[in-house]
C-alpha cells in the first residue's frame, strides 16, 4: 500500500484492476498523512472494521497499535449505516478506526 500527491485527475490511470490511481512515483511516507479513509464490509460500535480479508490495512497501519500520542493518521471508516452490527470479532493485530462516516454523519468511536 502506497500513498501519492494527486495533482489533477491528468495525472491518474487505470491500474490492473481498472482502478485509477496516480501515475507519478513521488510517494508519501504514511506517518505524514492526516486522514485515511478506509472501506468496509461491515464495523462495529467500537471501530472495529470487517474488511475483504487481506489485513492490508491492519499490517499497513500496524505502527498506530503502539503510539500513546499523536495518533496519525486517523482512519475514518466509509459506510452505510446498515452496516453496523453488535460486535465484530477481532484479533490483537487489528487496528480500529478512529472514526466512521455514514450517510447519518460522522461518529468519532
Amino acid at each position: 500500500m502506497r500513498f501519492a500527491p494527486l495533482k489533477s485527475s491528468r495525472g491518474m490511470r487505470s491500474n490492473s484492476f481498472g482502478i485509477r490511481e496516480p501515475r507519478h512515483r513521488s510517494r508519501i511516507p504514511t506517518r505524514q498523512l492526516d486522514v485515511v479513509l478506509v472501506s468496509l464490509v461491515g464495523f462495529d460500535p467500537n471501530g472495529n472494521r470487517l474488511g475483504m480479508g487481506g489485513g492490508f490495512y491492519d499490517r499497513h497501519f500496524s505502527f498506530l497499535k503502539s503510539r500513546t500520542r499523536y495518533l496519525r493518521p486517523r482512519l475514518i471508516g466509509v459506510a452505510y449505516a446498515m452496516q453496523e452490527v453488535a460486535q465484530i470479532p477481532h484479533d490483537p493485530w487489528d487496528v480500529p478506526m478512529w472514526g466512521i462516516v455514514t450517510e447519518r454523519g460522522f461518529r468519532k468511536v
